[in-house]
């Protein structure tokens, strides 16, 4: 009898019975002919194969699986930490340690990824204890650890460039309101030069936004910096001296404005100063210094206001205002 373990809970044997057979003109009780040898190995091939697909498909071909839920989606987790530290990196080292880093949902399986660098299919053990949702029209996902995903598209054709998309458009949720900037899938123009964002994540310092097409864009106080990269091994670069191009007012929280965390500008002029006239521009001051007036023009919310007045800000405008200008005057 021959045994083969294929799992550590499946087990598959086989017997081969003894019988008579010519083999050079002896007889033996115990030894199998040639034939019979070969046509044992075919049959026990098939058998090996058929069980061991069984087996693997079993494991991973999903039931019942919600066909309104097809899709692709992204863990809540990261759009959280993306909002939070705004650089791709740290939000994907910070979910994946539990989280999948995606999941593309089909009809009868689901694949993930380890970091987007090594694919993997969802075992369908895992699958059967998932919960569905929708809320506010959006599709939800809960895993078997009470983790929740959000579908980003019932588009699976395009899932990781909508991937991309999604990510982008949270690092670059102010910046995108400079016309000088646009975000299209997973490519970003900056003042008229192109670059390609890589999902597959590269290991570069926690302060940085996240790496494109050889550069580095990381965060200065309200603005950015595009710089030059070298390589440090096969999936790390660190970034140079070089700055290749200013983004101004690339990030301030614009979605909570005007509540501010001046903390981290505190001890900068030149931001402390972008965001005292940010609230002018918010009402469309039109202003008299060149550079400022070049700045804010770049911004599509921006319009001059021919009526403004400074009695127009909110309680909340005024006390930012106040609080900027306490700063500016300790740094005189």
């Amino acid at each position: 009898m021959i045994i083969i373990d294929l799992t550590p809970n499946t087990r598959f044997s086989l017997t081969l019975p003894l019988r008579q057979c010519r083999l050079s003109e002896c007889y033996t009780h115990s030894t199998l002919c040639w034939e019979d040898i070969r046509m044992k190995k075919k049959i026990f091939l098939v058998l090996l194969l058929t069980i061991t697909f069984g087996v693997f498909a079993d494991e991973y071909e999903l039931q019942n699986v919600p066909i309104d839920y097809i899709g692709t989606y992204i863990p809540v987790e990261m759009e959280k930490y993306l909002k939070e530290y705004m650089a791709y990196e740290k939000a994907l080292q910070k979910c994946h340690k539990s989280n999948y880093d995606i999941l593309i949902l089909k009809d009868n399986i689901c694949y993930s990824q380890e970091r987007f660098g090594d694919g993997h299919a969802v075992k369908s053990e895992n699958f059967e204890r998932w919960s569905f949702n929708t809320k506010e029209n959006e599709k939800y996902i809960i895993d078997e650890n009470k983790k929740v995903y959000r579908r980003i598209t019932d588009n699976n054709d395009e899932c990781y460039e909508i991937y991309a998309r999604v990510v982008l458009s949270i690092l670059f949720s102010d910046a995108m309101h400079n016309k000088n900037i646009k975000v299209e899938g997973s490519k970003i123009t900056i003042y008229g030069e192109e670059y390609e964002f890589d999902i597959s994540p590269f290991y570069i310092a926690d302060d940085e936004v996240l790496y494109m097409s050889g550069r580095i864009l990381k965060i200065d106080g309200v603005s950015a910096n595009l710089y030059g990269t070298e390589s440090t091994g096969k999936w790390a670069v660190k970034r140079t001296d070089e700055i290749i191009q200013t983004v101004p007012l690339f990030y301030w929280d614009d979605s909570n404005y005007p509540e501010i965390d001046l903390e981290k500008y505190k001890t900068s002029k030149k931001d402390l100063k972008l965001l005292r006239n940010l609230v002018y521009a918010k009402h469309g001051y039109h202003f008299k210094s060149e550079e400022l007036n070049n700045i804010f023009s770049e911004f599509d919310w921006y319009a001059v206001n021919l009526n403004f007045s400074e009695d127009d800000f909110s309680s909340k405008e005024k006390e930012l205002l106040k609080r900027i200008k306490k700063y500016e005057s300790k740094l005189k």
